[in-house]
């Protein structure tokens, strides 16, 4: 009886032994595991969509900056917890071209963290119509030299903030006085492609232990954007010369891809201080190009300029998904979030036109 008294005792301390040391291996593992996790920090939201994306299936952490809601980062405001954020984190992703120079100072506080700019593939591509965009700009000039031939005949109302209603450009003065490039390259396929080759270069550079997910994540999603643009280049014959007007440029790059002429851009910052005067230079612009179609984004569609143009003109207005912020639906699990919804954005701008 003694002996199997013993015996009991014996296995039931061989297990709790058991259980003991691979509690302890499992702590061990877990904390290896946390010293090995990176934190990566996304500026907005485009960039945390393909960060993720090529980072699936690895441990380490993917936080946003900027809040969500806040669409485009030109009017953010940075807070407390981002700098915190920036200060922890060991990788910072960011979209580029002047996009986050308001965080410079902040994120050069943390002297480890290294940042991954995403545009730094894409400057062929934005350069490629550089002598047709310098020319469009010299003939903006031209306008603007005439229309203040006889400036004691305009009224101070009829100039706005930082200038007229006119041409589109891919670049632009901004507030700090430098020249900016149109910075939204996540809103074109082919700039997309270059901004994902980018991160994963150099995600595969910083932490080569994850080298082979980070490649066969990036083709996959490339892959998958790749066949959206094949898609897309059946359209093109349908949209190819189509003419359009779009509120704020955020669209330019996707007209681009798609080679829709964008006659004319109301910048931003003109939306409520436009002249009648100039809305009416922009309605016989339109009305000379034939143009009836306005892309704009969600928080724009409800301008009063818009409703002014559409008083006057027999034209339509477009709402386009700038991807700024978290889709109102959910994405179908084992698609990719971007794709799906720049495939929206492709099916209304075939809408757009389809009566043309």
């Amino acid at each position: 009886m003694k002996k199997k008294t013993w015996l009991i005792l014996l296995l039931v301390v061989a297990y709790i032994g058991f259980i003991l040391y691979k509690h302890n291996e499992r702590s061990m593992l877990m904390e290896q595991a946390e010293k090995e996790q990176l934190e990566v920090v996304t500026s907005f939201y485009p960039m945390y969509v393909h960060t993720s994306a090529i980072m699936q299936g690895t441990p380490h952490k993917v936080i946003n900056m900027a809040d969500q809601t806040v669409g485009c980062l030109h009017d953010y405001q940075l807070t407390v917890q981002d700098t915190k954020k920036l200060y922890e984190a060991d990788i910072l992703v960011i979209n580029g071209l002047g996009s986050e120079t308001f965080i410079e100072k902040a994120y050069k506080q943390n002297p480890n963290l290294q940042v991954i700019d995403s545009s730094r593939l894409v400057e062929e591509y934005l350069h490629e119509d550089e002598e047709n965009i310098d020319e469009a700009e010299n003939h903006i000039h031209e306008d603007e030299d005439h229309d203040h031939e006889d400036e004691n005949a305009i009224h101070e109302e009829d100039v706005l903030h930082d200038e007229e209603i006119g041409h589109t450009h891919e670049t632009g003065e901004a507030e700090d006085g430098h020249h900016h490039e149109n910075d939204h390259i996540w809103l074109s396929l082919e700039g997309t492609i270059a901004q994902v080759q980018e991160i994963t270069n150099r995600l595969c550079e910083l932490d080569p232990a994850y080298n082979e997910i980070y490649r066969n994540n990036a083709n996959n999603y490339i892959a998958e954007i790749q066949a959206l643009s094949q898609g897309a280049n059946h359209e093109m014959e349908m949209l190819k010369d189509k003419k359009a007007v779009t509120v704020h440029d955020a669209f330019y790059y996707l007209a681009k891809d798609l080679e829709i002429e964008v006659v004319e851009n109301i910048p931003e910052g003109s939306y409520e201080n436009a002249s009648a005067r100039q809305i009416e230079k922009l309605i016989n612009h339109m009305k000379e190009e034939e143009v009836e179609v306005i892309f704009t984004e969600a928080r724009n569609q409800d301008l009063a300029i818009l409703k002014t143009i559409q008083s006057e003109l027999s034209c339509r207005v477009y709402v386009l998904d700038a991807l700024v912020t978290e889709p109102d639906e959910i994405v179908q699990q084992g698609t990719f979030e971007y794709v799906e919804r720049m495939r929206r954005n492709i099916e209304t701008i075939r809408e757009a036109f389809k009566n043309e």
